[in-house]
């Protein structure tokens, strides 16, 4: 365990054994905690890793009997048997490779305690916050508007935080709505620097249809709870009547026209400045609502920014507007420190930015690119049909690549270095002496484009990264006409060409999952990645509930990956920086939908007795009994795998419940969407054909009345069909199929190769259980697909009973 403290002359480290360092000695600077780093060295992991390595020497083991056993079947049998045989073989060699990958990058987890409070103001670096929007209908305005508004509350100076709010599908919409949010956070902040409220998004506060936290009576600690009650009313009240704006302009013709007089697809540039820059000093204000006399009232700056947009030019989606977003802020405020968030993920914690700050200020965090915080979710089902929280990914695999070079970049709740998006190197692999990273850019315009001025804040945010003077040092901040003028040139659709926006500058183009191919660069430039989990959580968003919208999230999601495979960032390709066990974390993360493969052939092998008598398949049948070394290897591979997942979950500190249902949707992800994916990057890889984008849905369950949301769950009953879930039915099918017919014609007393096939059965369909929920919509709140099957099953045991009595 290590202890990390911050100095005004330099940094130094502390054990926990209480004995000081000279230097501790002789300094009388010190300041507070910043970051406590712990290994997770506790009975639990060593037991842990030590299953791990026991469950890969029987793998070892079994793959040897294994294929000496196929090697005598294959040569004695026919067509059929070698390709069933080839193809076993192939499928239990690819699910033991997945396994292994899996496991191996989370041998060394850690845990970052981040003391956010500990930093003093003076010492915080400048910080833009990047939001990014592209349809208000999938995206309601209302969303993005408190998410900006839960940003220009947040616990830092506002004269060091810029919001700048990305309008891609340039609707006049989105920059109203975004305009409203700007006039009524002139009320908003102040109410909250007043009392301290969490969380600093007004819908949450005001109507605790999500998980909020409300201040009571006994946490309250500012002047008098009256006053609190009081203000709470105005300001409530001024909400409402936004909320009430907001909905008249969604609902009248301002929806239907966009900011630029275009379309969605082809409009100009147009970066607008909604707030201006603050002064540095506290400014004290007056209100009609509210008693401001002691409160200071600035309000970060905020910039909407819509780039262009032309009829036969590639947009590259996300990853061109988060770019865009990068040139526009360089030449505005050109903070160091960069935060990107979706429309829909809100700060729910205030101190989260100082959290992440510290993590970047912190003694070795040079050489952070990034600080990844986890993805939580408001408006989910309080089972979690569909594994939305994804515990299983943030509280246990980035949490073990925190131990290594660092967690992957998953989209959203992210803070960047600056000079990490400029292709800089880390201090750790630059050449000794080089102390001025940027003094080459001029005449590199072939990289960044031609922009004089972008290219001078490109060498400065190189320069104050080399000098590390966050304290002392601010980047220049200006939004005149002719700033606003060059940033606007900056967001044009011909600014990339002919330069390596897109392979080697900013976010990376190539992919629908721009985000891990990002931090994949990053990492393979030598940079390192934090993960910071804390408590609140950071920031929360919504989360697809509806069965339809997750499995189009996941097919984007997986076919993104793979493109990635098939790309100039694979991560076999990548160099000696690249820790190895990251590697093998990449490479996990963009192969794993070929696993679908093999699952669909074993889950659809139970159809083949169902449909065919013929006798070439005898070394797959039933009658055939199962050797008694087979039965040895399955019964320790099935208990090591049990002993590993309940060892992983007391480790990383998730439920049970956590880990199952992510298994669960797993394999229903594995034989829809994932299945999908292999047959779309296919097509384009063969034919060129480019794999269509769909926008996730982020609506959010809410109540303006402040009364009981009817239905909130509605979305999570709505059955919208899709081809994606047509595979996943005909495994059901034929599984539950299967079963049935074992049962009726008693195939369970023909010995264990019968009693091993219904189980195989049964544990697809209990694994397809909530994909068979989502298929019965409302009936599911009542009947239970389990249920059905226990009445199915006791009528048909009951019938066979009855066959015997007659016989």
């Amino acid at each position: 365990m290590s202890m990390t403290y911050i100095t005004k002359k330099h940094d130094y480290v502390a054990s926990l054994d209480g004995k000081e360092s000279p230097e501790h000695e002789k300094s009388a600077s010190v300041e507070r905690l910043l970051v406590r780093t712990t290994k997770l060295t506790t009975v639990t992991i060593k037991l842990y890793r030590l299953v791990v390595f026991v469950r890969m020497i029987i793998f070892v083991l079994f793959f040897k009997w294994r294929s000496s056993t196929a090697l005598a079947m294959i040569s004695d049998g026919t067509t059929t048997v070698r390709a069933m045989w080839t193809m076993s073989i192939a499928g239990e060699l690819w699910f033991a490779l997945m396994w292994v990958l899996d496991q191996l990058p989370k041998m060394q987890p850690v845990r970052r305690t981040v003391y956010a409070t500990a930093l003093e103001e003076s010492l915080l670096p400048a910080m833009d916050v990047f939001v990014t929007t592209a349809d208000p209908e999938k995206e309601p305005p209302l969303v993005t508007v408190n998410t900006i508004l839960s940003i220009l509350a947040a616990d830092y100076p506002p004269d060091k935080l810029t919001c700048y709010v990305s309008d891609d599908g340039g609707a006049l919409l989105t920059r109203e709505a975004v305009a409203q949010a700007a006039w009524f956070a002139r009320l908003w902040v102040p109410f909250c620097r007043k009392h301290g409220v969490e969380p600093r998004n007004p819908e949450a506060y005001f109507c605790p249809g999500v998980k909020a936290r409300v201040v009571s009576r006994a946490d309250y600690r500012a002047k008098s709870w009256p006053e609190l009650a009081r203000d709470r009313r105005r300001v409530r009240r001024e909400y409402e009547e936004l909320r009430l704006r907001i909905d008249a302009l969604h609902a009248g013709d301002v929806r239907r026209q966009q900011w630029s007089r275009g379309t969605a697809e082809d409009h100009a540039g147009v970066v607008e400045v909604l707030v201006g820059p603050p002064g540095s000093t506290p400014e004290l204000g007056v209100s009609d609502l509210l008693d401001l006399g002691s409160v200071d009232v600035r309000v970060p700056a905020v910039v909407y920014m819509c780039r262009e947009k032309r009829h036969g030019r590639v947009h590259h989606r996300k990853a061109g507007a988060m770019n865009a977003l990068l040139r526009t802020s360089a030449v505005l405020s050109n903070a160091p420190f960069i935060l990107n968030l979706d429309c829909d993920h809100y700060v729910n914690n205030s101190q989260a930015l100082r959290a992440g700050v510290c993590l970047m200020l912190d003694r070795g965090g040079s050489n952070v690119a990034f600080v990844q915080f986890p993805q939580r979710f408001d408006g989910v089902d309080p089972a979690d049909r569909y594994a939305n929280h994804n515990r299983v990914f943030f509280d246990c695999t980035e949490l073990g690549l925190d131990g290594l070079q660092g967690p992957i970049y998953v989209g959203t709740g992210c803070m960047f270095r600056r000079a990490a998006l400029y292709n800089a190197d880390p201090p750790l692999w630059r050449p000794h002496g080089d102390r001025d990273a940027g003094k080459d850019v001029a005449a590199e315009a072939d990289k960044f484009g031609i922009s004089t001025p972008f290219l001078g804040s490109v060498r400065a945010a190189l320069n104050l990264n080399q000098s590390e003077q966050w304290n002392t040092t601010s980047p220049p901040r200006s939004f005149d006409g002719a700033a606003v003028g060059e940033a606007t040139a900056l967001v044009s659709c011909g600014y990339e060409d002919r330069t390596a926006w897109g392979r080697d500058i900013g976010w990376i183009y190539g992919t629908v999952t721009e985000d891990v191919a990002t931090g994949f660069c990053m990492h393979r430039r030598g940079w390192s990645s934090a993960y910071c989990a804390t408590a609140p959580d950071a920031f929360r968003g919504t989360a697809p509930i509806n069965l339809t919208e997750r499995l189009h999230q996941v097919l984007r999601w997986a076919a993104g990956s793979l493109e990635i495979f098939f790309s100039r960032n694979n991560a076999l390709l990548a160099g000696p920086r690249l820790h190895p066990l990251q590697r093998l974390a990449y490479l996990n993360t963009t192969v794993y939908p070929f696993t679908s493969i093999f699952l669909l052939l074993y889950c659809l092998l139970p159809a083949i007795p169902l449909v065919t008598r013929n006798a070439s398949t005898s070394a797959f049948s039933v009658n055939t009994p199962p050797s008694a070394t087979y039965i040895a290897f399955v019964a320790a591979l099935m208990l090591t795998l049990a002993m590993v997942a309940v060892l992983e979950v007391r480790w990383s500190g998730i439920t049970l419940g956590d880990w199952w249902r992510n298994e669960q949707f797993w394999m229903v992800s594995a034989t829809s969407a994932y299945a999908a994916a292999v047959v779309q990057v296919a097509l384009k890889v063969a034919a060129g054909k480019e794999i269509a984008f769909k926008l996730t849905s982020k609506h959010r369950a809410s109540n303006s009345g402040g009364g009981v949301v009817k239905d909130r769950f509605a979305e999570l009953y709505a059955v919208r069909w899709t081809v994606l879930m047509v595979p996943t039915a005909v495994v059901l099918a034929v599984n539950v199929t299967s079963m049935a017919a074992a049962v009726q014609e008693g195939r369970w007393r023909k010995g264990p190769a019968a009693v091993l096939a219904m189980a195989f059965n049964a544990w697809v369909v209990v694994h397809l259980h909530p994909f068979a929920l989502g298929l019965m919509g409302r009936w599911s709140k009542t009947l239970s697909p389990l249920l059905l099957l226990v009445v199915v099953f006791t009528v048909l045991s009951l019938c066979f009973v009855l066959h015997l009595h007659m016989l």
